[in-house]
């Protein structure tokens, strides 16, 4: 069955056919057939075919360009330099929510009524986080056809500056006291992992990735330097649509080196193997997210705490630090962040009783009145 006005066919044999218009020979049009396991697969590969036949003449065929070539061609260039997992997200973003809205559309008609309509509907449905990723990419396709040459619309672009983080659970100090209990009376690797978490701010991909050897028990630190995920498989022939990868951590300044606590290290001491073994699962097999966070969510039933995600614990940490009055910069560092605005935005939430401490500094310049 053909996908409507593109072109594209699901064969018999249970391959997809697509086909475009390479040439006219006396004035009928000449096709091009092109088969995948996949209507993506199918697509993709008719886009690649165009982009080749626009290099031998690019003057002619800009005119005619599609915003679904133009994120073709630069999700192909940003494959050399990007990681696995950020070409897998970038691509799952292009076709989950770029190309569907400007499915079949020329650059040049894309205008800013458009743009600004996807970013309305995007945030009525999508966490800031996610909008902001997704009008990155868009904003990068769009100048990387600007920048070659193709004729588009002059427009400013919504800015990608996501709201402050409001709706964010810090776990209170009742409950904390009972997942400390919980966590200390139970030393197993399951809670190893949620204390690197509630007292060292590491990510749950990070923890996934942590190696025996990156702990560094004489001086009490632990390194940061492999993170755990699932993306999307974009290799058609493995007929899997997901797979596991282990690989640095998302930025530079993820890689880190974490001072911790002695109660940890001693905590971690009892359980320690190995250097070439995962912490997680004491072998040189790691655990991927999803299993742990399952794991996570059993201790938590288990010990009767109400329902927290694991990133929770993250935030937690970090404004349990600035309770306690730690130096931002530094806060910063061990998050793993470029910038310490990045810290106090997304991951530092004032309760009321430190603005209750804050306010109480507050003292009258002139002496009380006299009764």
């Amino acid at each position: 069955m053909a996908r409507k006005g593109e072109n594209i066919y699901k064969r018999k044999d249970g391959r997809w056919e697509a086909r475009y218009i390479h040439h006219y020979e006396n004035g009928k049009a000449k096709y091009r057939y092109l088969y995948g396991s996949s209507y993506t697969e199918a697509k993709y590969r008719r886009i690649e075919e165009i982009s080749r036949d626009e290099s031998k003449n690019i003057s002619k065929i800009k005119r005619f360009a599609y915003f679904d070539e133009i994120s073709c061609n630069w999700i192909n260039e940003r494959k050399k330099e990007i990681k696995e997992s950020t070409y897998a997200r970038y691509s799952s973003i292009i076709n989950s929510y770029i190309n569907p809205k400007f499915k079949n559309q020329k650059l040049i008609y894309i205008n800013s009524d458009s743009i600004y309509k996807l970013y309305d509907e995007l945030r009525s449905t999508l966490a800031d986080k996610t909008v902001s990723d997704i009008m990155c990419v868009f904003k990068s396709i769009w100048r990387y056809g600007k920048d070659s040459g193709y004729p588009c619309c002059e427009f400013n672009l919504p800015s990608t500056k996501m709201r402050r983080t409001s709706n964010i659970n810090i776990i209170p100090k009742k409950t904390l006291e009972k997942v400390e209990n919980a966590l200390m009376k139970n030393v197993n690797t399951v809670n190893a992992g949620i204390i690197l978490a509630l007292f060292a701010g590491v990510r749950i991909g990070e923890v996934c990735g942590l190696k025996w050897g990156d702990i560094d028990f004489e001086n009490r630190l632990v390194c940061i330097q492999r993170t755990v995920e699932r993306i999307d498989d974009l290799d058609y022939s493995s007929g899997q649509k997901t797979k596991v990868i282990v690989s640095a951590p998302k930025t530079g300044n993820s890689v880190r080196i974490i001072p911790l606590p002695c109660f940890v290290m001693e905590y971690l001491e009892k359980l320690r193997k190995s250097e070439e073994k995962y912490v997680l699962t004491s072998s040189t097999k790691c655990t991927e997210p999803h299993t742990y966070y399952s794991r996570y969510k059993t201790f938590l039933r288990k010990n009767k705490i109400e329902d927290y995600t694991f990133h929770e614990l993250r935030h937690t940490f970090a404004t349990k630090c600035v309770e306690m009055g730690f130096d931002i910069k530094s806060l910063s560092e061990i998050l793993g962040h470029a910038d310490v605005k990045t810290t106090m935005n997304l991951y530092v939430h004032p309760t009321l009783q430190m603005k209750r401490a804050q306010m109480e500094l507050l003292k009258p310049s002139c002496n009380s009145p006299s009764k």
